[in-house]
């Protein structure tokens, strides 16, 4: 039989008793997939058809009048909603993450339709192999994307 790294006695197995716990573990950790830069990033936000109408806007300084949305798809809708948490840097695409008492903790790049399952899909192999809630709190600390959470929940 093959002499494992550690013995059993020594290993010790333990899971998060909370999300405290498990969010304390995960912003720990500083992996973030590394075949994604942000001159991929904009490149792919720019062809993206669900972004461009909420690039364009931002770049305009001009948020749709609330009657015109229904012209645009359902996830461009849903990225005007919080319109002031939009930013463009050096053309890229981010949400401020707001905590409840309106202090921003960190930008999140919006994820184009094209780059999603590819980067959360590395996000979670370079964690580790952590579960879903593991991988879900370290991609909201990177990434944002409507539908995210669920849409990591399938992946994972």
């Amino acid at each position: 039989m093959p002499e494992l790294p550690v013995s059993p006695d020594e290993a010790i197995h333990t899971s998060p008793t909370n999300d405290v716990t498990a969010r304390t573990q995960v912003l720990g950790i500083t992996a973030e997939p590394t075949s994604l830069n942000l001159d991929k990033i904009h490149e792919a936000q720019s062809v993206d058809d669900n972004l461009q109408p909420v690039i364009q806007a931002l770049v305009n300084k001009m948020k749709p009048p609330q009657g015109s949305l229904h012209d645009y798809h359902e996830e461009a809708r849903t990225l005007f909603s919080p319109w002031d948490s939009l930013v463009l840097e050096e053309d890229v695409l981010y949400r401020r993450y707001h905590y409840l008492d309106g202090t921003t903790e960190y930008l999140q790049v919006v994820l184009p339709v094209k780059l999603r399952c590819s980067y959360v899909e590395r996000l979670h192999a370079d964690l580790g192999h952590f579960g879903r809630v593991k991988t879900c709190m370290a991609l909201a600390c990177h990434a944002y994307f409507p539908g995210w959470h669920s849409f990591t929940g399938m992946l994972v």
